[in-house]
């Protein structure tokens, strides 16, 4: 649904912090994602749980990981006015050995929150990506090379934050 040459896409432009290892946005909704007759001021739920799966499944991308959605919980807050802007952040919460973890929110520009979100994620299996890559040697359409340096970035924030954990007394 999200990807650049579907017509119908949501078109987010998601960022991610390397600082804080976390996907953070501002998104502007471009009207067709209407909820139902007569609430068309508002977006329409399924369009917001698009744009939530897709900020954590953006995440995953930049911490090394190809994934498939396993579980997407959603708790709309408040109605959501499809004229006004609104902040997307999605961070990881845990990683095992198959799966991932991670939460995500949608507010306002006012910090009210609007959706909160929890994901868990299938982390494809290294056999299963060999069976997808394609003849260029692409996975899934991402370079190995990519996959690998997102990985490696990753371990650096995680080793970075529980350095700043420890400097600030958390354990």
């Amino acid at each position: 649904m999200c990807g650049p040459d579907n017509p119908c896409s949501l078109r987010a432009e998601s960022r991610f912090d390397t600082e804080k290892g976390e996907v953070i946005f501002t998104h502007h909704f471009k009207g067709h994602e209407t909820g139902a007759p007569g609430k068309t001021r508002l977006v329409h739920g399924g369009a917001l749980a698009a744009l939530l799966d897709e900020a954590q499944g953006v995440l995953a991308h930049h911490i090394g990981h190809i994934v498939m959605t396993d579980q997407l919980h959603m708790k709309y807050h408040k109605a959501t006015p499809i004229a006004n802007a609104v902040k997307i952040h999605a961070w990881v919460t845990t990683v095992r050995k198959r799966r991932l973890y991670t939460r995500a929110t949608i507010e306002n520009l006012d910090g009210d929150l609007l959706v909160s979100s929890s994901g868990r994620w299938y982390l494809m299996p290294e056999r299963l990506l060999a069976k997808m890559s394609g003849q260029d040697g692409s996975l899934m359409g991402f370079s190995s090379e990519l996959l690998e340096a997102n990985k490696a970035r990753a371990k650096k924030i995680r080793k970075k934050r529980k350095a700043q954990a420890r400097v600030n007394g958390i354990t």
